[in-house]
């Protein structure tokens, strides 16, 4: 039996089709993919029954569970497979050929880790290059991880994951946030608390930028992801700035140690550094959501109101000026086509 799964919590067929030709093109044909279908459109069983070379297992969930909670739908398509090694990915991006290749032949060497992860670039939504990111370290530890993500220095996208599945059932599975925002990333510091995050050489994972996905569309679920953002700096209070967190990293040696100044004051400037870059990436706002921010904000971002309602107005109005223009130019190019 395969030691790998390759898990695609699938709705939109939009790429389904290039992220099986990705894997399809796999050198190292050693995996077993799962499609789970969160009850999308007829389509992605259509697209999925074309790849009768792949071992597939397609299975179609009659509950949309992505609309309420999709890091249970996440867990749901986990729990499709029984494989050793459990790679989470997209039905939108894609893999270079070379990943299940580079995964089979250092997973041996590397011993007891529970995550290992693939470089990353970003593509289009026709599959051209438009950025590659920052080369994570070979290995650090999970606090590392969180402090480099909170200060804007390490980019990351679940698809370029692969963990040991013993190690997710120990851990509960990914957790509950709106949107699934900052899930992934509470779930990787989770499931590195062990042994760290090891990267692989070789290999490298394509996500996709194409305004479809969560990511790209935020102002329609501006609250929602607000409220996870929030959430998400509660669980670096509770678990990662706690003093088990680091001990809990010792073992993985001085290459992998959080280089992080003081935890006290640092981390809380570092944190509300970050919760801002949230709030400007959801703007602009229309009045309601604004008065939310401004309350649901207070406890973290400790300034006057007066300060706050300004600066959070200049953000707005710079973000409404950006989307005017670019309606604009959409608006010219369509007349001269």
């Amino acid at each position: 039996m395969s030691r790998l799964a390759i898990v695609i919590p699938a709705y939109k067929p939009d790429f389904l089709d290039d992220a099986l030709r990705s894997i399809e093109r796999q050198t190292d044909r050693r995996f077993h993919v799962y499609v789970g279908d969160d009850a999308g459109p007829r389509e992605v069983g259509e697209i999925c029954r074309r790849f009768d070379g792949l071992d597939l297992t397609y299975h179609r969930f009659d509950r949309n569970l992505g609309r309420t909670s999709l890091p249970e739908h996440w867990n749901r398509c986990v729990r499709l497979s029984d494989e050793e090694w459990v790679w989470l990915f997209a039905d939108d991006d894609e893999m270079a050929p070379d990943c299940v290749a580079a995964f089979h032949k250092q997973i041996g060497r590397l011993g007891d880790v529970d995550v290992v992860r693939f470089q990353t670039e970003t593509i289009d939504a026709h599959g051209n290059v438009v950025a590659v990111h920052r080369p994570h370290p070979p290995v650090e530890s999970g606090v590392a991880f969180v402090w480099d993500r909170l200060r804007g220095e390490r980019d990351s996208f679940a698809v370029e994951y692969v963990f040991r599945r013993d190690a997710f059932e120990r851990v509960g599975g990914f957790p509950h946030y709106p949107m699934a925002w900052c899930a992934d990333d509470a779930a990787w510091f989770t499931l590195s608390r062990r042994t760290g995050l090891h990267t692989l050489s070789g290999g490298r994972v394509r996500w996709r930028a194409s305004g479809l996905n969560i990511t790209g569309a935020n102002r329609s679920h501006q609250a929602a992801k607000l409220e996870a953002a929030l959430r998400y700096l509660d669980f670096v209070d509770r678990e990662v700035r706690a003093p088990r967190a680091e001990a809990s990293d010792s073992r993985l040696g001085p290459e992998a140690a959080a280089p992080t100044p003081d935890p006290g004051d640092a981390w809380d400037r570092v944190q509300v550094e970050w919760l801002l870059s949230q709030v400007r990436y959801l703007m602009p706002m229309g009045p309601a959501m604004l008065a939310r921010t401004l309350a649901r904000t207070r406890g973290r971002w400790r300034r006057g109101m007066p300060a706050r309602l300004a600066l959070l107005l200049a953000w707005n109005l710079q973000a409404v000026g950006r989307a005017a223009r670019g309606y604009a130019r959409r608006t010219w190019r369509a007349g001269r086509g």
